[in-house]
């Protein structure tokens, strides 16, 4: 149980203007002279100051071109910035990892956080509460100011409970009115407890196939082999595209790192996502693992992932509990989302037909709650020059909402969670690609940039089981791959529970 409890809210933070005498085993670090920060102990963190300036480093930043380069002396090069707070978010552009950074000049306190927003940020609504507080989820920032639910957002949220086992908050909302959620590419000032947006901040070039997969292939290289400097790895794979080039990119740290696979509740032995998994790492004799999730939570496990954070994501409870107890020692996943912001998940209509309701109706069912708060939004993005909003609704929403609400729930599990695909160089330079080389089925910036890290993934099917007319031939001859190259222990696992 001890392992348990201090699992609880692990890699979260809460800031207020003071220190909480109920969480005596975080972390303490002052801000100026009034903002006080928290952090779980296992939360980075780390701080530079000058003078009465400082910039403090929440999470892990990564830079791509610097792979030996820590997180202090990142931080460090970046105070040569802090006075130009514009030239500061343009530097950071370049960078990965799943952070965020508190930035006073002496004059202005103000936070942002990595590309796609992933280590997440609620904050206390200006309008509504007289002092700023910001924390990993809404429910820290509702104890200490006593606030209640919004009925409307429980209506919401239950109603989309029923229609979708992997819900999510729409626009900037939660379960309060009084906390909102501050979304990628916008930073927030913590004197006024105000957001604003930042990016983008210019228009979208047009870059050839050749230069995006090489500039692809280079920077998730670099983002790979700087991970790896620091942390034990574990590379998630399934059938697809995503995990596909993840793959590709740990190349020539495949013999420093484990590789897993989570079969769900009801996964069949012969999925796809098992069985092409179990082809690969065979086939490269890379390590790796089948973590079995069981059929539902312990009642002991279920008390903490039900506190960890507001309306926890039930769906995911058994699998969070076969990686805790598979993780023992910890390692820092590495999975590919985010990736489908370049794969026109939405697809494409023309901006100026994009309405509330048509994204309330695509992603969540038409809501009246849902199109009120996505209203907001979209009065927000009057100014994207020419970038398919589509994308940057994926980007911004899917990803900035549902996607962060799920590496926080799986922080119980990982030491940390690494998406290479969160930083906004990379994200931009693939959406700088014509549409026709990004789309399905081909996906052939895909093709490229494994082909320039490690061809040889490619002889091996991807997603097989979604392509039509896949028939019995196809099911036949993975079979028999898996039964020649693949060792005993993963035989079973295939054969069945």
């Amino acid at each position: 149980m001890y392992l348990l409890e201090k699992a609880l809210y692990r890699n979260q933070f809460i800031l207020g203007p003071s220190f909480l005498d109920e969480l005596p085993s975080w972390g303490k670090t002052k801000i100026g002279e009034s903002i006080c920060l928290m952090t779980h102990p296992d939360l980075n963190v780390c701080q530079v100051n000058h003078g009465n300036q400082s910039l403090t480093l929440v999470g892990y930043i990564l830079d791509p071109d610097n792979s030996d380069a820590l997180d202090i002396e990142i931080a460090t090069s970046l105070m040569g910035e802090i006075s130009d707070f514009d030239r500061l978010l343009e530097r950071t552009g370049n960078f990965g990892g799943r952070w965020i950074l508190i930035v006073d000049d002496g004059k202005q306190v103000r936070l942002f956080h990595d590309a796609v927003g992933l280590r997440q940020v609620f904050y206390a609504d200006a309008r509504h509460t007289s002092e700023v507080w910001c924390a990993s989820q809404p429910g820290m920032i509702a104890e200490r100011l006593k606030l209640g639910m919004d009925p409307r957002a429980i209506d919401f949220i239950n109603a989309s409970k029923r229609r979708d086992a992997e819900y999510w908050w729409p626009g900037d909302s939660g379960p309060y009115k009084e906390i909102k959620h501050l979304l990628p590419n916008h930073y927030l000032s913590l004197d006024s407890g105000s957001s604003c947006r930042y990016w983008p901040n210019r228009p979208l070039e047009n870059l050839s196939l050749e230069e995006v997969g090489g500039r692809t292939a280079k920077t998730l290289l670099g983002l790979m082999t700087s991970l790896s400097n620091r942390y034990d790895l574990a590379v998630s794979l399934t059938a697809g595209w995503d995990s596909r080039v993840v793959l590709a990119a740990s190349r020539e740290i495949r013999n420093k790192v484990s590789y897993v696979t989570v079969r769900q509740l009801g996964m069949p032995g012969n999925h796809a996502d098992i069985m092409i998994p179990s082809l690969l790492v065979s086939k490269f004799g890379l390590k790796y693992d089948i973590v079995e999730a069981p059929p539902a939570m312990d009642d002991e496990f279920k008390v903490i992932f039900d506190k960890n954070v507001p309306f926890p994501h039930e769906k995911w409870g058994p699998d969070v509990q076969a990686i805790m107890k598979y993780n023992a020692q910890p390692r820092v996943v590495v999975t590919g989302s985010a990736s489908e912001t370049a794969r026109f998940f939405y697809g494409q209509v023309p901006n100026g037909q994009i309405t509330p309701q048509y994204l309330s109706s695509r992603a969540m069912g038409n809501d009246l709650f849902a199109t009120r708060s996505l209203e907001k939004w979209l009065a927000g993005t009057q100014d994207v020059f020419n970038y398919n909003l589509l994308d940057l609704f994926y980007w911004e929403q899917r990803c900035g909402n549902w996607l962060a609400m799920c590496q926080l729930e799986f922080d119980i599990a990982w030491k940390d969670i690494f998406t290479p695909f969160n930083c906004r160089e990379l994200l931009v330079t693939m959406l700088a690609l014509e549409g026709k080389y990004r789309k399905p089925p081909n996906y052939e910036l895909y093709r490229q940039v494994m082909l320039r890290l490690w061809p040889e993934v490619l002889s091996v099917p991807i997603n097989p089981h979604k392509r039509k007319g896949i028939g019995v031939l196809l099911q036949s001859f993975l079979k028999n791959q898996v039964r020649r190259h693949t060792p005993d222990f993963i035989k079973k696992t295939i054969r069945g529970r």
